[in-house]
């Protein structure tokens, strides 16, 4: 009976992907600005405020949510949202996923704005090449309950190349052995290799240790916007001071 449910929860799962697009059919290398982005899954064309599609992502082996998220490049609160049927801890082989890739900005949008989605964990980064409008974008962590990340409209105060970080007294709390000060370089120092401080305050868009690389995309962060270092390095040059921030 269970191998029976198995088998209809497998042509269910294919039958519900069949109308999407494979993922990676339609990416490419798309340079701007000396920095390659994939195009299609990190830069996308505009169409007004929307832009991208949603695909189907076949596993090869057993996974979780996480493993896969890191994979495709997509923050784990996207797959399990557009994924309620699966487990996101016993995600089986040989199963099609949906990787929601079909997006909006904010109607209102202006460009050279950083946007960052509190319900997608993505930042969004809309631009002109040559008289066409593109948005960079990369999932992000957030901060959860205890430390939430703060809503409304920011500006870039300052940008730091391999920051130390000033630990805050919510990351204290957490840890109290933690020095005032924790240098670059060090394991625990979890700002990465690029930090764009908001508003003066200890919120900021930063990387991120390699260990907590898999974490990007869910809550791990005190409130702060977390990258990978490969991503925030391709947008660091691309975000002045004075850029304004949006987080909704």
């Amino acid at each position: 009976m269970k191998k029976f449910l198995l088998l209809i929860f497998l042509i269910v799962g294919i039958a519900k992907a069949e109308d999407l697009k494979v993922y990676g059919f339609d990416q490419e290398v798309f340079k701007f600005k000396d920095f390659y982005f994939i195009k299609n899954l990190e830069i996308f064309e505009l169409d007004g405020n929307t832009f991208g599609r949603d695909y189907k992502y076949k596993t090869e082996k057993p996974t979780t949510f996480v493993e896969l998220a890191y994979q495709l490049k997509v923050s784990y609160y996207e797959l399990k949202a557009a994924n309620p049927d699966i487990n996101p801890f016993k995600v089986p082989a040989n199963v099609y996923i949906k990787v929601p890739l079909r997006k909006q900005l904010p109607e209102n949008y202006q460009l050279n704005t950083v946007y960052v989605s509190t319900q997608d964990h993505r930042l969004y980064l809309p631009i002109e090449i040559e008289g066409k409008r593109y948005v960079i974008t990369f999932p992000v962590g957030l901060g959860g309950d205890d430390f939430p990340t703060p809503k409304g409209e920011f500006v870039i105060t300052e940008k730091k190349l391999n920051p130390d970080w000033v630990v805050p007294p919510s990351a204290r709390r957490n840890n109290p052995n933690l020095p005032p000060v924790v240098p670059y370089g060090s394991p625990e120092n979890g700002l990465g290799t690029r930090a764009l401080r908001l508003n003066n305050s200890s919120y900021m868009i930063h990387g991120t240790s390699k260990r907590s690389e898999k974490g990007v995309g869910m809550n791990i962060s005190y409130g702060c916007i977390v990258l990978r270092n490969q991503d925030i390095e391709r947008i660091f040059e691309l975000i002045p001071l004075n850029a304004k921030v949006v987080i909704y």
